[in-house]
């Protein structure tokens, strides 16, 4: 829709006015886009994968029509507090807007990463703010209501040992998590130390843990009885001191079979697609079904 507004002039000449402009409820005096054409450009920043360049060529106008009046909305709506409600599960990364060789350009994004009550994963920005640290970290959670840091329950991060200690200060009752990205990059980087220390070279597709690197990423929820078997013989044979897995008795084998498998963990697999007759096979030492602690479990 597209309203012009019409200019009026006073015909007579001892008027203070002289010209107005129409007014109307639709629109902000002054305003070159509509109060539902801000909020349809404001929304679709937000969720949609867009850009500003692209909203105005979609209007017909230039950059700086719909920026201006979206950046006062986007505002508004960083101001509510209500935006943090029911953020159970945080993340925390960093972001660089633009690399080069002056500083100030890093900044520390929070996420929620809360899953709705259909299971989908929200991936929610909540928050930008300037710098890279634990400081600047921990700064913004304590500057957060006593709710909303009471509600976390969950805080994904990266190794950054400055993330780690924001949330040892300002979240304590909250559980750290490494984020997937982080779990499988280790969990390649022990792959492939294991490999140089048992065969001394790299890996060949011969080799027992170079053809399970890419089982070695999967979730235990995904796996068939066919694949487990594959990683069973695999790790027997490339991994005898259980450093890609950890062994059974170990802290770490115990605590994350405990915290992070769940009762699923525990469950018998469905069989596989490709022969539906298989039985589910027990690993024992995949966390699929036996419950020892695996890689798969991280994913």
């Amino acid at each position: 829709m597209v309203w012009r507004r019409r200019i009026w002039r006073c015909a007579e000449p001892g008027c203070p006015v002289r010209s107005w402009t129409e007014v109307h409820e639709l629109a902000e005096p002054r305003a070159a886009l509509t109060r539902r054409a801000i909020v349809w450009a404001t929304d679709a920043l937000a969720a949609d994968d867009t850009t500003v360049s692209a909203l105005a060529r979609r209007v017909g106008v230039s950059w700086h029509t719909p920026w201006r009046p979206v950046a006062r909305e986007a505002a508004r709506r960083a101001g509510d507090p209500s935006r943090l409600d029911a953020v159970q599960v945080l993340g925390v990364d960093e972001h660089v807007w633009r690399p080069g060789r002056w500083g100030g350009r890093d900044a520390t994004c929070m996420v929620d990463l809360t899953r709705g009550a259909d299971g989908l994963l929200r991936a929610r920005l909540l928050d930008l703010v300037p710098g890279r640290s634990g400081t600047v970290y921990r700064t913004w959670l304590e500057e957060q209501a006593d709710a909303f840091r009471a509600g976390v329950r969950r805080a994904a991060l990266d190794p950054f040992r400055g993330y780690a200690n924001a949330l040892r200060d300002a979240l304590p009752d909250a559980a750290p998590v490494l984020d997937p990205f982080h779990v499988v990059k280790l969990l390649d980087e022990v792959r492939r130390r294991v490999q140089q220390d048992t065969l001394g070279h790299r890996g060949h597709k011969s080799d027992p843990l170079y053809r399970i690197r890419n089982l070695l990423r999967h979730g235990a929820e995904h796996l068939t009885g066919r694949q487990v078997a594959r990683l069973d013989a695999a790790l027997a044979a490339g991994d005898p001191d259980w450093q890609v897995t950890p062994s059974p008795g170990s802290a770490i084998s115990s605590s994350a079979r405990s915290t992070t498998l769940g009762p699923r963990a525990t469950a018998r697999r469905s069989p596989p697609r490709s022969s539906p007759r298989s039985p589910a096979v027990r690993s024992p030492r995949w966390p699929g079904s036996a419950g020892r602690c695996g890689p798969g479990a991280a994913s």
